[in-house]
């Protein structure tokens, strides 16, 4: 009984089942997983200041404005730790998750693919594609931008092809366009806009480009866009809504003041944003774009991923092609880069890889190209896995290793395990049964459960993800400053108090927190990273003379003053 009801099941919702399976695996990474610094501490360092000061739509990062993002996605930080109480590493996950799923149940519409393994296989592989499996934990914006970009395209082809309510899909498409524009920021709005007018520029009817982004649509947005930047100017002022105007478009896309890189730079970070299918998706945009045919040939199955297909592609095809070209040339050309930027073009990437099989059967090429990064996992995780478990016969590769307590977890190894399994079952499908689809099952099964098997390591590995383990360890009663750390300002989330950052300067520390500090003044904590004590004969001095402990990179160093006496000072 039990079996037909499961077959049952998955054969009519297979994406449900699938979803259920990524998130049981994701779960513990998003319940046990420390805050980055990097990024998402600072988001909750905006979200905890704008409740504090009442913002709405002008936001600030240690008193400073803060105009690098929109509203949005901050507006949802910020709910969360109103509905809670505090910042919630599981609820703030679900707003990357759940926004995957919905591309992914997007694309699986727009594929129209009818069998089970096909569906799920495409929907492993879009979302173990390297970056896109990352931002579906991770606390950004991007997934968040991409879903509605992907709305958006989605909305513009169901009003080409005339298989949606024209009216209804006529107001969200620039519904769509605007919300990725106030997630992110002038990619929601240039991607979708870039494929829509190229797509119908090749397609030789830039006439109707009008009929799709006319004076409705850009009504709409239009009025949208006043709305936001009218809450600005009555946040924020004159200054903040110059600087989200100009400072953050203009000056990001001419001249960027960070994330500056040349213009090939996507080109190389193509290859590691998709592994482990960049030749298969690569391979695939290089046929398409070298086999435009358009000769008519025997009918196509739309239900199916590996159909003998005509020489012809087909207007889908043309679209996503079209959608990641666009795509890609014009964020080549903006100066700021960051190989995260890509990833709306991920969904685009995975469906032209279908439609290329639509046309081509299976072919030789498509097995090599998923046998080789499959093969090379392979051979990684047996070579992690013996160094981890003979690390003692190699002394550089245990000393590298000792710092890092969390590798020496069981479960670590048996992930390592699970993803030799998986691919090793890959290539046998893949090589053996000629079976693709069962074969990219077992590559994104094997990666997530290992991901599972691996999430008990996370508690100790937090020492190396935030600030959360080494902010347990400080007295509630004392100072707080750093000296070579990397963006400690957001420990504030943690202490509930300011972090003085004196950057590489130990010398202005003691100069302003020790030199002349009584008693009265109450204890001091600094912290640095080990790895730079032996850099500064003084900070090791200090370390050296004071009461010390590490947690995971950094060292913490307590100093409770006894009195002013210069001469001892100067000893510290």
């Amino acid at each position: 009984m039990s079996k037909p009801l499961f077959d049952n099941i998955l054969t009519r919702n297979p994406l449900v089942v699938t979803f259920v399976f990524i998130t049981l695996c994701l779960l513990p990474v998003m319940i046990m997983r420390d805050f980055s610094p990097d990024n998402e501490l600072r988001y909750l360092q905006i979200a905890d200041e704008a409740i504090e000061n009442g913002n709405v739509f002008a936001f600030t990062l240690d008193g400073e404005n803060y105009a690098d993002k929109p509203p949005l996605y901050l507006w949802i930080v910020m709910l969360c730790k109103l509905l809670l109480g505090k910042h919630s590493m599981l609820l703030l996950s679900l707003f990357s998750l759940i926004p995957a799923f919905v591309i992914i149940a997007v694309m699986d519409r727009w594929s129209a693919l009818e069998k089970v393994t096909d569906r799920i296989a495409v929907a492993f592989m879009m979302m173990t594609s390297g970056f896109f499996l990352g931002l579906s934990f991770f606390l950004r914006m991007d997934m968040l931008m991409t879903m509605f970009i992907v709305l958006a395209l989605r909305s513009f082809w169901l009003m080409y092809t005339g298989s949606g309510n024209l009216r209804k899909q006529s107001i969200l498409l620039p519904v769509w366009i605007f919300l990725a524009l106030f997630t992110k920021g002038p990619v929601g709005i240039l991607m979708p806009v870039l494929a829509i007018v190229c797509f119908l520029l090749v397609k030789r009817q830039g006439r109707e480009i009008g009929n799709y982004l006319g004076w409705k649509t850009l009504g709409i947005l239009a009025g949208l866009c006043v709305l936001w930047f009218a809450g600005v100017y009555l946040d924020g002022g004159k200054d903040y809504l110059e600087n989200l105007l100009i400072h953050q478009t203009v000056g990001r896309a001419v001249n960027s003041f960070y994330h500056k890189a040349p213009f090939w730079y996507y080109f190389a970070a193509i290859w590691y944003i998709a592994v482990p299918y960049t030749f298969l998706l690569i391979g695939a945009i290089v046929f398409s774009l070298c086999h435009p045919e358009r000769s008519e040939g025997s009918m196509r199955s739309e239900g199916s991923m590996r159909s003998e297909g005509s020489g012809s592609p087909s207007d889908k095809e043309r679209f996503f092609l079209v959608t990641i070209i666009s795509t890609f040339v014009t964020l080549s050309l903006f100066s700021s880069k960051l190989a995260i930027y890509l990833i709306p073009v991920m969904p685009f990437m995975v469906l032209l890889f279908v439609e290329v099989l639509r046309r081509t059967g299976w072919k030789k090429w498509m097995s090599w190209a998923l046998a080789v990064p499959v093969g090379f996992i392979a051979i990684l995780a047996i070579a992690i896995f013996i160094g981890l478990c003979f690390r003692n016969s190699f002394p550089s590769l245990a000393e590298f290793i000792e710092p890092y307590s969390f590798l020496d977890s069981w479960t670590l190894k048996l992930a390592l395990l699970l993803i030799l399994s998986g691919m090793v079952f890959s290539l046998y499908y893949l090589l053996s049964k000629k079976n693709p689809s069962v074969a990219l099952m077992f590559v994104g099964a094997s990666m997530l459960l290992a991901g599972y098997t691996a999430s008990s390591a996370i508690p100790k590995a937090n020492d190396w993800i935030g600030y959360g383990n080494l902010c347990e360890t400080i007295p509630s009663d004392a100072e707080v400053a750093t000296v070579r750390i990397r963006r400690p300002l957001p420990m504030k989330v943690y202490l509930g108090r300011e972090v003085t950052d004196y950057q590489k300067d130990f010398k202005a520390f003691k100069e302003s927190e020790i030199d002349g500090r009584k008693v009265s003044d109450g204890p001091l904590v600094l912290l640095t990273r080990t790895g730079k004590i032996g850099s500064d004969e003084d900070l090791a001095k200090f370390v050296e003379n004071n009461n010390h402990w590490f947690v995971g990179p950094y060292c913490a160093i307590s100093y409770i003053p006894e009195d002013n006496n210069p001469q001892q000072l100067n000893e510290l």
